[in-house]
């Protein structure tokens, strides 16, 4: 039997199941996007990897049209990546409020412990903005390579795409100034991409959903279509 919500607030037993599932399975999700993060990571090392060594060692073995478009592939990694990282923020703040709503049931762990325990602590050591904010440089030096090595790739390779073409070979000098206008307009967008997920926050999830359920109102039933009869 389900205990029903008291006027504080409080939770029942039953109902301290069900926000453990929903924890649970919020933080599966979480997990598969990450691995799945991990995999565009690693085919982004691969290609820039493979396409550097060949375009230093063996220059003359790439036709000159591919090499406009070389960093294609890189920025649409790039660009499923900032996807995910949407996603794993987005999910990040249900699991927050998921955990607060199980702490409320073990009153000996107070705040600001409890602030921390959870998903919340691993963002308190790796995330650049908070750890930049707090001027925790040394915590944020492994991040910021970590990412930074991440754009330093994509961008040489983008530079080096339109600067060889124009001013090495010269050749296939228009279709490198055509990407190279392409590429300022996917960077500005990738960028923007980035920083928008550092604002997702409690108060954004919820002026979004409102929104996109007033937009969208059958994809956000809050009810099922049938009813079971005995």
């Amino acid at each position: 039997m389900t205990i029903p919500n008291s006027a504080d607030g409080s939770i029942g037993r039953d109902s301290v199941t069900a926000l453990a599932s929903l924890y649970a399975a919020e933080r599966t999700e979480v997990q598969n996007i990450l691995q799945h993060s991990l995999s565009l990571v690693s085919i982004f090392v691969a290609y820039s990897t493979v396409i550097g060594a060949v375009w230093a060692t063996r220059p003359d073995t790439v036709p000159h049209s591919l090499l406009p478009i070389v960093p294609l592939p890189a920025l649409m990694v790039m660009s499923w990546h900032s996807q995910l990282n949407s996603r794993v923020y987005a999910h990040n703040q249900g699991i927050f409020v998921l955990e607060q709503r199980l702490l409320d049931k073990i009153p000996s762990i107070k705040s600001p412990t409890r602030l921390w325990i959870g998903h919340t602590s691993g963002r308190l050591v790796n995330e650049i903005p908070i750890l930049l904010k707090e001027k925790r440089y040394a915590m944020a030096a492994a991040s910021i390579i970590t990412y930074g090595g991440f754009v330093a790739i994509a961008l040489s390779l983008t530079i080096a795409s339109v600067v060889v073409p124009i001013f090495i070979n010269r050749d296939w000098q228009v279709l490198a100034g055509a990407m190279a206008v392409v590429y300022v307009v996917v960077w500005s967008l990738l960028v923007a991409s980035y920083r928008s997920t550092f604002k997702v926050n409690l108060a954004k999830m919820d002026e979004w959903v409102l929104s996109a359920h007033d937009a969208f109102p059958e994809l956000f039933k809050t009810k099922h279509g049938y009813e079971e009869t005995s």
